[in-house]
């Protein structure tokens, strides 16, 4: 039993082991769902079939209840690359489409860290995140792996491909660009700002591949309507929190974000700290989770991308805070297993939904972050010895598991 037990330890440990998982996960998703019928890959069909309603010059963002129920909220660029999926069989197309979020995400999060183990611990704590978001076939493990890409070519100096991969995120969800504070923090800003601008400009026009001008001006206009017609709705968010628990008049919505925006703009003004590699993966830790705490119209599968930055945080950093294990708990439980079967539904349509609760592990999670990003100058030495212990540590446990 023991030795199954250390065989189970070890494959568990091995991402390319975990690919496999997720590779196979993934598949059978798929499959799940397009077998249950269309009303359960809807949002798949929110996003393919937008292309032949482009190709028809039509406004994408009415309702057509022949294709799909609810509304196409995102960029006619991103209706355009659907194209190929939306010509090719449901069944097909699905797959594809889900294979291609669970291959962004998971070769990002291998970047992330330089051993295979730390890799894999990553890998089994937002399992539970990504099986949600791919579950609701949703491109938010894309754009996770999107925001990480950018923070890992500007890292490696690569300002096109850095460039590339903010105006992909961007043009998926609006939100996306907001990786682009990361540029600040490299060399050849105005280089890699040039790159990324460029992309934007690329990709905003390529729906003039298909359409005209005038359709072109339209169907942009009704883009910009739909996504200010969004912002009125609210759900799992920090001004979602603040209405369910204690009655915050949304009328003032606009004042809470502004004061997220400033408490996020606001450890900027150390900049001495801006080349250190600590504060630049702690900062995109922050960005992780801002980017759906603020989001007013965060749902459950949006999650993947607030505890993606939440896990980084953790594995880097959490840990030796006092703080660090009680949030991670308070995470998984709260955040990462409330949308599963594993939370009691009565628990979860009594309590969780109506408080919000999803979002609060998240929000405390980025207020202690935000802390340590303005006190990283006199914390920086002993982050970095934090960091040479837990790696040797790491190392330490590899050699007892391959004895």
């Amino acid at each position: 039993m023991s030795n199954f037990a250390a065989r189970l330890r070890t494959s568990l440990l091995n991402p390319y082991v975990l690919g496999a998982v997720y590779a196979v996960l993934t598949i059978i998703i798929s499959v799940q769902h397009y077998l249950k019928g269309p009303g359960s890959y809807n949002n798949y069909l929110i996003f393919v079939k937008p292309f032949f309603n482009l190709l028809a010059e039509k406004n994408l963002y009415l309702e057509y209840p022949e294709y799909y129920y609810d509304t196409y909220k995102y960029s006619p660029t991103f209706a355009l690359f659907m194209g190929p999926l939306a010509l090719i069989p449901a069944w097909l197309g699905l797959m594809i489409w889900n294979v291609v979020n669970s291959v962004v995400f998971y070769f990002a999060a291998l970047r992330m860290f330089p051993d295979t183990r730390r890799q894999a611990i990553f890998l089994l704590l937002v399992f539970f995140d990504v099986l949600t978001a791919l579950h609701n076939s949703q491109a938010n493990c894309l754009l996770a792996g999107l925001m990480i890409w950018t923070y890992v070519h500007l890292k490696d100096r690569r300002a096109a491909l850095a460039g590339l991969c903010l105006a992909l995120a961007a043009f998926i969800k609006v939100y996306g660009i907001a990786v682009g504070l990361l540029f600040l923090f490299y060399p050849g800003f105005w280089r890699n700002s040039l790159w990324a601008a460029a992309w934007m400009v690329v990709l905003a026009f390529m729906p003039l591949l298909v359409v005209s001008w005038p359709a072109f001006l339209m169907i942009y206009q009704g883009w910009y309507d739909i996504v200010r017609e969004s912002a009125t709705g609210i759900q799992l968010s920090v001004i979602g929190i603040l209405q369910s628990w204690f009655g915050f008049p949304l009328q003032y919505k606009g004042i809470v974000q502004a004061l997220g925006m400033g408490l996020l703009l606001l450890p900027l003004v150390r900049w001495r700290s801006w080349s250190h590699p600590d504060y630049q993966r702690l900062y995109l830790c922050s960005l992780l989770i801002f980017v759906v705490i603020f989001n007013q119209m965060a749902e459950s599968p949006t999650f993947i991308i607030a505890v993606t930055g939440f896990m980084l945080w953790f594995m880097y950093y959490g840990r030796y805070t006092r703080l660090g294990w009680p949030l991670f708990w308070f995470a998984f439980i709260f955040t990462s297993l409330s949308s599963t079967d594993l939370m009691p539904s009565y628990i979860r349509e009594t309590y969780l939904d109506v408080y919000k609760m999803k979002a609060v592990p998240m929000v405390v999670a980025w207020l202690v972050i935000q802390v340590q990003l303005l006190v990283f100058a006199r914390r920086q030495s002993l982050i970095g010895e934090e960091l040479a212990a837990s790696d040797t540590s790491f190392l330490a446990s590899e050699g007892t598991m391959t004895r």
